[in-house]
Formats: structure tokens, sequence, C-alpha cells
């Protein structure tokens, strides 16, 4: 069976065949290739997990939320990204089942869903950005704007909580983003935070 390396190695040489591509581009063509079937196998997975469940919807919002946080503010990492995409997959599922169940039994208020969106607020404002040793940051400008990108970005969703009357959206965003916030507890990281 050929592993997604080879396979993204495998599409890099035919792509690239007829460029002249040196083996520094390649490897970034290999790269850029690789990371996108990962992603790709990811969402797959996701919908594939919260179709058996029926939660569809409120696990893809989630996802959305939790994942461009995670771009802006980093965090846990697995070893491999085979984990990180079934960890993933069942997490986000499971956000959206919960979710669900909080909207169908009204057991979420408006103050708890700003408590949550404050503590993440709170969270990212204190440890964003979140390395880790495969990919360190080194500019601290990088790290300032990483930081004010994901402060901005919890704001813009609690700014979104506070006029959607959609509850399914509000309780599901809100989830995505307080799980992210708190990969990036120290709890969760070697060394903690940025």
């Amino acid at each position: 069976m050929i592993s997604l390396n080879g396979m993204s190695n495998e599409l890099t040489n035919i792509i690239t065949k007829d460029l002249g591509f040196n083996e520094d581009k390649k490897e970034i063509v290999a790269y850029a290739i690789e990371t996108s079937l990962y992603s790709v196998i990811g969402v797959l997975l996701l919908i594939l997990f919260s179709l058996l469940v029926d939660a569809l919807k409120a696990s893809l919002i989630a996802a959305v939320f939790g994942v461009i946080l995670r771009r802006l503010s980093g965090g846990a990492h697995f070893d491999t990204p085979t984990k990180c995409l079934i960890f993933g997959a069942i997490l986000y599922t499971g956000l959206g089942v919960l979710a669900q169940k909080l909207v169908e039994y009204h057991l979420v208020t408006d103050l708890m869903l700003w408590a949550s969106i404050g503590i993440a607020l709170i969270i990212v404002g204190i440890l964003a950005p979140v390395d880790s040793e495969n990919k360190p940051i080194h500019s601290a400008k990088l790290k300032r704007n990483l930081k004010s990108l994901s402060i901005a970005f919890v704001i813009v969703s609690f700014i979104i909580v506070l006029i959607s009357s959609n509850g399914l959206l509000n309780v599901s965003l809100s989830l995505g983003i307080l799980y992210q916030s708190l990969t990036l507890l120290p709890l969760f990281n070697h060394g903690g935070g940025g």
C-alpha cells in the first residue's frame, strides 16, 4: 500500500517532470500536495463520521471555526498526521452531536455562550500562538501578527453569536472555538505558549 508521502512524491514527479524544478522546488510541491491530501481526507472523514451520527451541519460548523482558529493560534499536535486526522474527525463529530443535544434540550443560555467565548479569548490572548518542535515560530513579528489575528477571529466569532438567532450555529461555533483554545494550554503542549 502506498503512503500519502509516497503518493505526493509520485504526483510531484508527474507534475514537475517537464518543468525543470530543482529538488528544493520539488520538495515544496510535494509538501503542498501531501498537506492537501491530508486536508481532503480529514474533511471526508469528518463528513463520514458526522453523517453516521446525523450531525453533519453542527460538526462542520464546529470544525470550520475550530480549524480557522487553529491555523492562527497553533496548539497541541499529535506525532503523526494520521492520528490528528482521525482524532479531529471524531472530536468535531462529537462536538456536533453535543451541540445538537444542547440546542434540542435548551441547555445553553446566551450567557454560557458568551462565557465560553470569553474564556477562549483570555486563553488566546495569553497563549497564542503556540508553536511546536516541528514547526517553531522564530519571527517575533509573525508571532504578534498570529496573536492579533487569533484574537480578532475570536472577537468576530463572538459578534456572530451576539447577532445570530440560530442556536445551532451559535453553540457549534462556540464549542469549536472553546475546544481549539483549550489546545493552547501548556498541559497539552511541551513548553507552553508562544
